[in-house]
């Protein structure tokens, strides 16, 4: 007979071969779902937070906007005394006053006597008008800087808003996945 052995012990040995691997298998799937239980936990805290950060953030910004906008214009007020002696805040008044075309924080009285270039108007010549000694509504702007704020954020709470409900129509079902992921596991 040689080599040959008999099919009943063939079979037998790798029967038990099977059985091995198949008592393996599950061990196996429960480290798969260890692991997958601590990155679904994760994303499911990751995923709720943000969506109670959202609602929460939405909800105080709505209630308090009334105080967020004195905030805003005391702060713009505050601002005023360091233009021309703190390179960021001079920066962020001339950005502001050339791109909202205003100027001082109601109107251009705010500067007192030194009223910046940027509340000049432009020529046609990409040249800024001389607001400072002739001061009429042909050369500098006449709006103030805290309405043309509100408006601009008027005009994009729009899109503000909307942008929040994609978020939350996006968060909210996956975290309901997550929680039921986490049930099932």
């Amino acid at each position: 007979m040689g080599d040959q052995t008999p099919y009943s012990v063939q079979r037998g040995t790798q029967s038990s071969l099977d059985r091995s691997k198949v008592l393996k298998f599950p061990s196996f799937f429960s480290t798969v779902r260890a692991w997958d239980w601590v990155g679904v936990s994760q994303y499911f805290l990751l995923s709720f937070l943000a969506v109670v950060v959202l609602g929460v953030g939405s909800v105080l910004g709505y209630a308090f906007r009334e105080r967020i906008a004195l905030g805003l214009q005391d702060q713009m007020y505050e601002s005023l005394d360091m233009y021309g002696r703190r390179r960021l805040t001079t920066v962020s008044w001339d950005m502001t006053q050339e791109d909202l075309h205003c100027c001082g924080v109601e109107d251009f009285r705010d500067w007192s006597e030194r009223i910046p270039d940027s509340c000049c108007m432009d020529d046609y010549g990409a040249r800024k008008r001389p607001c400072q000694q002739l001061q009429t509504s042909l050369t500098i702007y006449r709006i103030g800087c805290y309405e043309a704020i509100t408006q601009a954020l008027v005009a994009n709470s729009l899109l503000l808003g909307g942008a929040s409900m994609v978020l939350l129509l996006a968060i909210v079902p996956a975290t309901i996945m997550a929680y039921y992921m986490l049930t099932t596991i």
